[in-house]
């Protein structure tokens, strides 16, 4: 019993075999191109979409960032620009959702968090723009625009005492900024 115990120790498992490492070898090798050629296709279509943006020819952006999504459905940036297009034009829900989408590809970006803030008072959601310039505040806490912002979610809410206290600590931190240069 011993010895088939042993036998069995030492017996090959699938992972061991030569054949099946090539194979997987060579199947991350080819994951890899792939992942390069759309990586070269996603900054391709950024650069353009970048370029539409600063031209101020929004419609254009949009399309290309779309395109861009294609090739990479995680890029934050893309994400990030694609709503600040939407933003742009005037296109308040889907900017939003841009947002989003860029929050979920890149969690700790203040900017994106208090540019979704924006949105949602545009959009008069004050509730979830007082959280996304909440969050914003947790991620950069020496943000002068993100209290500011959230006292103005506040004062829209007619909630008084918290706006003053938002714009007081925006100022603050607006002073130690100008006098630390």
């Amino acid at each position: 019993m011993k010895e088939n115990e042993t036998d069995s120790n030492r017996a090959l498992t699938p992972s061991d075999s030569p054949i099946i490492q090539k194979t997987h070898g060579e199947d991350l090798i080819r994951r890899a191109r792939e992942d390069v050629r759309a990586s070269q296709a996603t900054d391709k279509h950024l650069n353009k979409a970048v370029d539409a943006l600063n031209a101020k020819d929004y419609q254009r952006a949009i399309e290309a960032f779309q395109h861009a999504l294609q090739h990479n459905r995680e890029s934050a940036e893309a994400h990030f620009y694609l709503g600040l297009s939407y933003f742009m034009v005037g296109d308040y829900p889907n900017a939003a959702a841009s947002y989003k989408m860029a929050i979920a590809c890149e969690p700790m970006d203040a900017t994106v968090h208090l540019n979704l803030g924006t949105v949602y008072q545009l959009l008069k959601r004050n509730d979830d723009a007082i959280q996304a310039y909440q969050r914003a505040i947790v991620l950069e806490p020496n943000n002068p625009e993100a209290y500011s912002q959230l006292g103005s979610a506040y004062s829209t809410q007619g909630k008084r005492r918290e706006a003053v206290a938002a714009y007081k600590e925006a100022i603050r931190l607006k002073l130690v900024s100008e006098l630390g240069k």
